[in-house]
């Protein structure tokens, strides 16, 4: 891999693993303060809401930020995919029009070549015909 794309690659781990604190931390400073409240109203005694509560409330917020980061996950990738896919294209119409041209050009040398070719025979069979009638 390029370096360019090791930062990248470390900047996205860095903060896909920054949100998941961010929400673990939020779930803890929202048990605490479930926690205080309860024992507010409560007079003094904890009552904390059900453990089961927390904990499907917890992974909830969990699969969302999980989704949240496979989507932006693809959507980088589908990017790079497309990224090449044009590079790709212009690669092969580049390839397509140097090999018209080189064509063309080959033609042309071919032709300016047979008419080279055409002339000089031309200009021996002038020269031999000139010396003939000379010598007759």
């Amino acid at each position: 891999m390029t370096a360019p794309t090791d930062t990248y690659i470390d900047n996205f781990v860095g903060g896909a693993q920054r949100t998941q604190e961010a929400v673990t931390s939020a779930l803890t400073d929202a048990v605490r303060t479930w926690t205080d409240t309860f024992t507010g109203i409560a007079g003094g005694q904890p009552s904390l809401p059900d453990a089961q509560v927390v904990v499907d409330r917890w992974f909830e917020v969990a699969q969302t930020v999980l989704d949240t980061q496979k989507a932006f996950a693809k959507t980088v990738v589908g990017a790079s995919t497309q990224a090449a896919e044009v590079v790709t294209e212009q690669a092969t119409k580049a390839a397509e029009t140097v090999t018209a041209q080189t064509e063309n050009v080959v033609g042309q040398a071919t032709k300016a070549a047979k008419a080279a070719g055409e002339q000089a025979a031309s200009t021996a069979r002038a020269a031999r015909n000139s010396a003939a009638a000379k010598t007759s």
